[in-house]
C-alpha cells in the first residue's frame, strides 16, 4: 500500500489550509471586534481570551480534518489503490477526542483484492487504534500524569486541557475522561522492557533496600513491594541538601527480589570493575541476604550497614527523654558496648512497665551493633526511608486505594521508569500500537522525537518499516518531501 504524497496533494493541502486560516481568522477577528464590548456586564478580558482560544482550536481542528480527508481522497483516486483495493464503504465517520477538542472526519473503508483484509487507510497510516474515542496523544498525557499523581487527578488535569475555558466555569464532571478509561489504557498497553543505559562503572557502588506495604484489591493482605536504590556517590547541591549521583530505582513484587534486581543492575554496571559494594537497610533477613546476592565477581567485597535512621528510631523507642537519648547516642559512639547495655538497663529499671519494648529495641541494636558502628564511621548516610516515601508511597499508599496483584508489576515498572527519568508520554506514543511486550535499549533510545540529530532514535523511523507514522513524523521533523513511500502490503 502506497500513501500518496504528491506535489499536487501538497499544494492542495497548503492552499486549503491557508484558506481555512485566512477565512476563519478574518471572520473571528471581525466578530470579536464587533462584539467585544456589547455586553457591559461580562468579563471583557475573559471573552477576549476565550474567543481567541476557541478560534485557534477551531482552526487546528479544520486543518486536521482537511488533511485526513484530502489524504484519503487522494488515495481513493490513485491508480495504485484502484489496482489493489476495492472500496467497501465511503464517507464513514469517526469522532476523536484530541488535545484541541472533538473532531469528526470521514474516511473510506477498503478491502484488499488479494488478501480480502479490510482497513481504513487514514486509521492505518496514522496508527489510530480501532474503536477508540480518544486519540493517542490524549491517552499518553493522561497515563503520564496518572503515574505522577493518581488516575483521578490525571483525569481532571487532562480533561481541563482538552476542553476550552468553559470547562472551568462549571463544576460538572460530565466532560471529564472516565477513570475506568485510564485503567483500561494502562491495562491494554504492552509496556516495553527497557534495558538500562550502561554507565561508567565506579569502584564503589551503594545499594539501599527496603520494603513497602500497599493496599490490595484481590487478596486478604497488603501487597509487599521490595524496593532498591543504587547510586555511586553523594554530593552537596546546596546548604542542608545532598544528591545521590546516578541514582537508579528498581521495585519488585513476588519471589526472589534480589535475583530480579541483580538481573537489572548487572545490565548497567560491569561488576568485575566494582571493588566495594555497600548495602544499606533496616536489618531484615531478606536485606542481609543481599550480601551474598550482590557478589557477582571475585573482585566484589560486600558489606552490610544498618541505616542510621533505624538505629535512632530504636533509641527513640527506648526513651522519650531528650537528655537520655543524647546520652545513649554519646555512649554508643564513644564507649564500649557494655556501657551502652548498662545504660539501657538503668532505663529499664526505672521504667519496669516498658521493659518488653525497651528490651526488644536493645536486642535490635546489640544484634546489629557492628553494622551500626560501620554506618556511623562511613559518614555517608542512608536516605532509603525518604526514597520509599517519595518514590513508592506518594503514588501507591498516600491515598486510600488498592491495587490488583495482576496489575501491580506493570504499575511498578512505569513508576520505576518515571523515577529513572524515562519520559512516559514519549514512551507511550512510541509503543502503544505494539501487540506484544518489546525490549528497548536506553543507550540508543533517548525518547527525543523532533530534534534532527536524534531522529534515528525513533523506532518507527529507524527500524526500516515505512508506516504512515514514519512519513508524517519524518515530515514534521524535516521539511516535507515529495517522494513516494511504499508501505507494507495490507
Amino acid at each position: 500500500m502506497k500513501p500518496i504524497i504528491s506535489q499536487k496533494l501538497l499544494n492542495l493541502l497548503k492552499n486549503k489550509i491557508i484558506s481555512i486560516i485566512s477565512l476563519n481568522l478574518f471572520n473571528d477577528v471581525e466578530f470579536l471586534l464587533n462584539n467585544l464590548f456589547v455586553n457591559d456586564g461580562s468579563n471583557h478580558y475573559f471573552n477576549l481570551i476565550y474567543k481567541v482560544q476557541t478560534s485557534a482550536r477551531d482552526m487546528v481542528k479544520s486543518i486536521v480534518v482537511s488533511t485526513f480527508e484530502e489524504l484519503d481522497n487522494e488515495f481513493k483516486e490513485s491508480t495504485y489503490r484502484k489496482t489493489r483495493y476495492f472500496i467497501n464503504k465511503s464517507n464513514v465517520s469517526r469522532t476523536l477526542i484530541t488535545i484541541v477538542g472533538e473532531i469528526t472526519f470521514k474516511r473510506t473503508y477498503y478491502v484488499s483484492k488479494y488478501s480480502h483484509k479490510k482497513f481504513f487507510y487514514i486509521d492505518k497510516i496514522f496508527d489510530l487504534p480501532k474503536n477508540d474515542h480518544y486519540d493517542p496523544i490524549v491517552k499518553a498525557i493522561t497515563i503520564s500524569k496518572a503515574i505522577s499523581t493518581s488516575q483521578a487527578q490525571s483525569v481532571r488535569d487532562t480533561s481541563s486541557l482538552i476542553n476550552d475555558l468553559s470547562y472551568f466555569e462549571s463544576n460538572s464532571i460530565i466532560k471529564d475522561i472516565p477513570r475506568q478509561s485510564v485503567y483500561n489504557w494502562i491495562r491494554n498497553w504492552y509496556v516495553p522492557n527497557i534495558v538500562p543505559k550502561s554507565a561508567e562503572t565506579p569502584e564503589i557502588l551503594y545499594v539501599m533496600a527496603d520494603e513497602k506495604y500497599i493496599g490490595s484489591q484481590d487478596i486478604d493482605k497488603d501487597i509487599m513491594i521490595k524496593s532498591f536504590v543504587a547510586f555511586e556517590n553523594i554530593i552537596d547541591v546546596s546548604k542542608n541538601r545532598r544528591k545521590l549521583v546516578n541514582r537508579t530505582v528498581f521495585s519488585h513484587y513476588g519471589d526472589k527480589p534480589w535475583l530480579a534486581f541483580m538481573d537489572f543492575i548487572a545490565m548497567k554496571y560491569d561488576f568485575d570493575k566494582i571493588k566495594n559494594i555497600c548495602l544499606f537497610g533496616d536489618g531484615a533477613s531478606w536485606i542481609k541476604s543481599g550480601t551474598g546476592e550482590l557478589r557477582l565477581s571475585n573482585n566484589n567485597s560486600v558489606k552490610f550497614y544498618l541505616c542510621e535512621f533505624h538505629f535512632k528510631q530504636a533509641i527513640h523507642h527506648i526513651t522519650t527523654n531528650a537528655d537520655e537519648r543524647y546520652y545513649l547516642l554519646h555512649i554508643f559512639k564513644n564507649k564500649p558496648k557494655s556501657y551502652f547495655i548498662n545504660a539501657v538497663g538503668t532505663i529499664i529499671y526505672n521504667n519496669p512497665n516498658r521493659k518488653e519494648t525497651i528490651t526488644k529495641k536493645l536486642n535490635y541494636i546489640v544484634n546489629n551493633y557492628t553494622n551500626i558502628k560501620s554506618m556511623l564511621d562511613l559518614n555517608i548516610g542512608s536516605s532509603m526511608e525518604s526514597h520509599i516515601s517519595h518514590l513508592i508511597a506518594s503514588l501507591f499508599s498516600s491515598r486510600p486505594k488498592g491495587f490488583s496483584t495482576k496489575r501491580i508489576t506493570k504499575y511498578l515498572k512505569l513508576n520505576d521508569y518515571k523515577n529513572n527519568n524515562i519520559n512516559i508520554f514519549k514512551l507511550y506514543l512510541s509503543t502503544y500500537s505494539k501487540k506484544k511486550t518489546t525490549k528497548l535499549y536506553e543507550n540508543t533510545y533517548d525518547y527525543e522525537i523532533f530534534t534532527p540529530d536524534k531522529i534515528h532514535n525513533i523506532p518507527v523511523i529507524n527500524y526500516g518499516r515505512n508506516t504512515g507514522t514514519y512519513i508524517y513524523l519524518n515530515n514534521i521533523s524535516h521539511e516535507i518531501s515529495t517522494e513516494n513511500y511504499i508501505l507494507n502490503e495490507t
